[in-house]
C-alpha cells in the first residue's frame, strides 16, 4: 500500500483504502478500480492523493499513529460544534483517543496524508493540528493530562474562523485590507467564543496566541519569545506545518521537505526553535509507501523513518528490491533524496 498523490493516478488503480466524502461517508470504496471519470471528479473536489495497491507497494503495510477514521470522526464533530448543532462534550473522547495513541507510539513519526476534499479543509486541518500539537507535546514530556489540553487547543484553534464569511477564506487572488483585518480577527474571536466554555485557560490561550510570533511579528498581540504561552507556540509550529502542506484556493501544497526547512531556518525568528527541533522528531517528511528519487538516480519506495534523522529514512529500490539504509549506510553517505515521484 502507498499514498499517491491524484495527479499521478491512473485509470485502473485500485484502491487500497476508501475515500471518505462529507460526514465521514464512503465516496469510493475499498478495492474499487478508478476511472478517468472519477480521478477528475476528486481532483475538482479537491482530494490530493489516494491510498492505492500496486506491485511496488504491495508488501507495505501503513499503520498510522491516529486512524483515519478517527480523524474523519473528530473533523465531523468539530464541523458539528462549530455549526450548534453538537458540544464540545462529542469531541472530548476522541481527544483522549488521540492521546492514548500518541502517548503509545511516542518513539514513531506521524504521517498525516490529505484524506478529504477542499470543503473538508478547514475541519481536517484543526484535527490535524491538534494531532501535530499532541505529538510535539509528547516529544517534550508532557504529561496525560497536559496533553488533552494542548490537543484540544489545537482541535480549536480557528474556531474564531465561524465568523469570517467563506468568500474571503475561500478567494483565490490577494485579500484586499479591509478582508485581512477580519482575518487577523479570528484568534480573538475564538478566544472569546471559548470564555464560557469549560476549558483550561491554557487551552483557550493556545487558541488566543496561535497567530503570534517569536520575533513579536505575529498577532493579535505582537508578543515576542516566551511572553507567547506555550502552547501558543506549540499550535504555531503546527499550525504553519499543516496549513503549508495543504492545497489552498490561492495555491497548491508545498512539500512537507521544503516546510520543514523553512521552520528550521525560521526558529528563533517567526518559532521558538526549541519546539521546531521536538516538531521534526515526530513528523514523517517522507511517509512510508512514498516513492522518491535519490541523488544517485535510484527510484525507491521508504520502508522506515528514523525519528532522529527524518530526512534520511530506509529506501527499497523499486527495480532491483536492494534496502538502502540512507541515515546508516556508508555507501550512501553522499546520496540523498532529490525528491517525490
Amino acid at each position: 500500500m502507498r499514498f499517491l498523490s491524484i495527479d499521478k493516478v491512473m485509470s485502473g488503480t485500485k484502491l487500497a483504502k476508501p475515500i471518505y466524502g462529507a460526514h465521514g461517508l464512503v465516496l469510493v470504496r475499498e478495492n474499487f478500480e478508478l476511472t478517468e471519470g472519477i480521478i477528475c471528479r476528486l481532483k475538482g473536489l479537491g482530494y490530493q492523493g489516494v491510498y492505492i495497491e500496486d506491485e511496488i507497494s504491495e508488501d507495505i503495510v501503513i499503520n498510522n499513529i491516529v486512524d483515519d477514521e478517527i480523524r474523519l470522526e473528530a473533523a465531523f464533530r468539530l464541523e458539528e460544534m462549530l455549526r450548534n448543532k453538537g458540544n464540545l462534550d462529542t469531541l472530548k473522547p476522541l481527544i483522549s483517543e488521540i492521546v492514548e495513541n500518541v502517548i503509545e507510539s511516542k518513539d514513531v513519526v506521524i504521517n498525516l496524508n490529505r484524506l478529504c476534499g477542499h470543503h473538508q479543509y478547514t475541519f481536517m486541518h484543526s484535527v490535524n493540528v491538534g494531532i501535530l500539537s499532541t505529538c510535539i507535546g509528547a516529544k517534550m514530556k508532557y504529561g496525560r493530562k497536559e496533553l488533552i489540553e494542548l490537543g484540544t487547543s489545537g482541535m480549536l484553534h480557528d474556531v474564531g474562523k465561524k465568523y469570517v464569511p467563506l468568500d474571503i477564506l475561500d478567494k483565490k487572488g490577494k485579500l484586499t485590507k479591509e478582508e485581512f483585518d477580519v482575518i487577523l480577527k479570528h484568534p480573538e474571536k475564538g478566544y472569546d467564543m471559548l470564555r464560557s466554555y469549560n476549558l483550561n485557560s491554557a487551552t483557550k490561550v493556545g487558541v488566543l496566541q496561535h497567530h503570534e510570533r517569536f520575533d513579536g511579528s505575529g498577532y493579535p498581540r505582537g508578543l515576542k519569545g516566551e511572553d507567547i504561552s506555550p502552547f501558543g507556540r506549540i499550535l504555531a509550529v503546527a499550525d504553519t506545518y499543516d496549513a503549508m502542506t495543504s492545497d489552498r484556493s490561492y495555491r497548491k501544497a508545498f512539500e512537507a521537505s521544503e516546510v520543514v526547512e523553512y521552520l528550521l531556518g525560521a526558529g528563533n525568528t517567526g518559532y521558538d526553535y526549541n519546539i521546531v527541533d521536538h516538531f521534526t522528531k515526530c513528523i514523517a517528511v517522507y511517509p512510508i509507501g512514498t516513492c522518491v528519487a535519490l541523488s544517485d538516480g535510484t527510484q525507491g519506495i521508504v520502508m522506515h523513518n528514523y525519528s532522529d534523522c527524518i530526512l534520511r529514512p530506509v529506501v527499497r529500490n523499486i527495480h532491483n528490491k536492494q534496502i538502502i539504509d540512507l541515515k546508516n549506510d556508508p555507501n550512501y553517505l553522499d546520496v540523498c533524496i532529490n525528491g517525490v515521484m
